[in-house]
């Protein structure tokens, strides 16, 4: 079996910048839909996740600054386009659609990946977020794509997680420790007894151990919160693009082209069982 696991908003937000010199309505779904048919294509997956985020609970509780740095807008209409293009996903195409409501998609992610799905079965996950490196890490089965680069991310030596804990993540508003950067952090991570002596300052120790909750992926210790669905109603897809008027994506050769790709996705659900 091979298992693709699409994160959902890392996908939503690629589409809405390559969208943003579109200047039509709807451009984001657009581009979202015409993007997300080749990536299916490419990998020909028997099951495809859509991972969606949930409120990040633990995250926040560790940190209640978690993220507290990202500016969001709205001037594009992407709140409610992303709303649309989850729904058409949720109701019409026959992806396994993942949330927990309490953990980020990464942690679902990670879930999959870790726990959930067979551990000899091939899983590409595809995301431009580097975190995923760590799941690469521990499970040799599976692969990270890069959409935007378009190619399989290089997996480094040292330990992804004890790394990015070292160096913290600017992006997610966590703070590494002053004076060490990409490079310094990666000799720690290589050398236990060298990181050992490092995190001899109790300080040290304690927030090293905070950014480590904070960045490692290990997933759930039960399935019984994440809620999944799994529909095939491509017809219903297709009148909704009429309406949106995607005239380029409903003509007989593009669409009959579009629908095929998505014939052979199998229901995923019985994973979380």
């Amino acid at each position: 079996m091979k298992y693709l696991i699409l994160d959902a908003n890392n996908l939503l937000f690629r589409a809405r910048y390559a969208a943003s010199r579109r200047g039509y309505d709807n451009a984001i779904i657009h581009v979202f839909f015409r993007s997300l048919k080749p990536i299916i294509e490419k990998f020909s997956p028997d099951v495809a996740f859509f991972v969606l985020d949930g409120k990040p609970v633990r995250r926040l509780d560790l940190l209640p600054e978690y993220k507290g740095t990202r500016k969001y807008h709205d001037d594009d209409n992407f709140q409610a386009q992303r709303r649309e293009c989850i729904s058409l996903i949720s109701d019409c195409i026959p992806l396994t659609v993942c949330r927990h409501p309490y953990a980020e998609a990464d942690d679902v992610i990670a879930h999959l990946v870790l726990n959930s799905l067979p551990s000899e079965s091939e899983k590409v996950i595809v995301s431009s977020d580097t975190d995923f490196i760590q799941l690469c890490q521990d499970d040799e089965n599976t692969r990270l794509y890069n959409p935007i680069r378009k190619s399989y991310v290089s997996i480094p030596e040292y330990p992804y997680a004890v790394w990015k804990s070292l160096r913290g993540d600017g992006s997610d508003n966590i703070a590494g420790f002053r004076g060490i950067g990409d490079k310094r952090a990666a000799t720690l991570s290589e050398d236990k007894e060298v990181l050992k002596l490092f995190l001899q300052d109790p300080d040290k120790k304690k927030k090293f151990e905070k950014n480590m909750q904070l960045i490692q992926l290990t997933g759930f210790k039960s399935n019984d919160n994440i809620e999944y669905s799994y529909n095939d109603d491509m017809g219903s897809l297709f009148n909704r693009f009429n309406t949106l008027n995607f005239s380029s994506m409903i003509n007989e050769k593009s669409w009959n082209a579009f629908s095929s790709v998505f014939g052979g996705l199998g229901d995923g659900t019985g994973s979380f069982k």
